[in-house]
This record gives C-alpha cells, structure tokens and sequence, in this order.
C-alpha cells in the first residue's frame, strides 16, 4: 500500500513551472524540462547501476522507510555518468552500522550510529561497513569503513523524538 499511495504506479512526473518575463507558462521551456527529467528517470541513467528507473528507486525507499524505518540514497555527480552529470546510488542502511559510538573526534565531531556529527550535531559523514580493506577510509576496532559525505546522503526517516538519529521501522511507532 505504500509503494501504491506514496509513489503511485506511475511514479513521480515532474511539473515545470518556468515562466516568461510577462508571467505567463513558458510552455516551450516547461515542455522541455519535462522531457528532460523523464528522460533521466529512466533506469539506465539515473540509477549508478542502471538498473533502476526513478520509480524502482523511490519504491524501494518506501519499502525501506516502512520496513527498516529509513532510507538511504547517494547523490553521485560525473560527466562520465550520463549527459547530466547527476544519478542517484541506492545504498543499504544496514551497512551503516547502529552500535558504531565514538566521542571526542577532532573539531567536536562525534559518531553516533554510524554517522559522524559536528559538535553542532549536523551530519558531516556517514560510515559504510566495507569487508574490503583496501577500499577502506577508515579502520576501528578492526572494521573497516567507508566514508561518504552528508551533503552527498539523502537520509530519510519519521523523526519521533527530537534529536532521533536514525529511523525505527512504522509498526514499531
């Protein structure tokens, strides 16, 4: 029911809004800009792995905000990707891991449940388990991480309580 009412059976279509200087709809440039996002939904250009299209990704968020109680996309950017530049890596929340605690890192930074926070308690990265070590950014207590930027995480999740750091699966809410 999810995937049914929160993405739909077609996905999400995008809507330009561009308007000429008079206010009026740029129905031209609109038009454009609406082939242009579909034509980047497809699966062979806005999944790193081209084998998923927009909708596939955003139902397997949904699947995983209900089930695991978040969600977890990477936003990847190269000319070597496709003409834009931009595609989307679905990542596993569960390589992130939960029990990963350490305080005192420099600047203030501290790393709860796997994510690395500045003293504010911004993400600044998150950490990926890796059994490869030589794709390793980083090693603790004999595991080994990758570590991705926030800016370039989309973490989703039902915030419940202030200061909640990672999502609980709906029917435990």
């Amino acid at each position: 029911m999810c995937r049914q009412n929160i993405v739909g059976h077609q996905g999400i279509a995008l809507q330009g809004q561009a308007r000429d200087p008079d206010g009026t709809l740029d129905e031209r440039a609109n038009d454009a800009i609406e082939a242009d996002f579909k034509a980047w939904s497809d699966r062979r250009i806005c999944d790193v792995t081209g084998k998923r299209s927009l909708r596939q990704i955003l139902n397997r968020a949904v699947d995983d905000a209900a089930t695991n109680g978040e969600f977890m996309l990477r936003m990847v950017y190269g000319a070597d990707l496709n003409r834009w530049g931009f595609a989307l890596q679905v990542l596993d929340p569960q390589r992130c891991p939960v029990d990963f605690k350490q305080d005192r890192l420099p600047g203030g930074h501290f790393i709860r449940q796997g994510i690395e926070y500045n003293r504010w308690g911004r993400p600044a990265q998150y950490l990926f388990n890796t059994l490869d070590p030589g794709e390793a950014d980083y090693t603790y207590g004999g595991r080994h991480y990758i570590k991705v930027p926030a800016e370039e995480v989309l973490h989703g999740y039902l915030e419940d309580l202030v200061g909640q750091r990672r999502g609980l699966p709906w029917m435990v809410t």
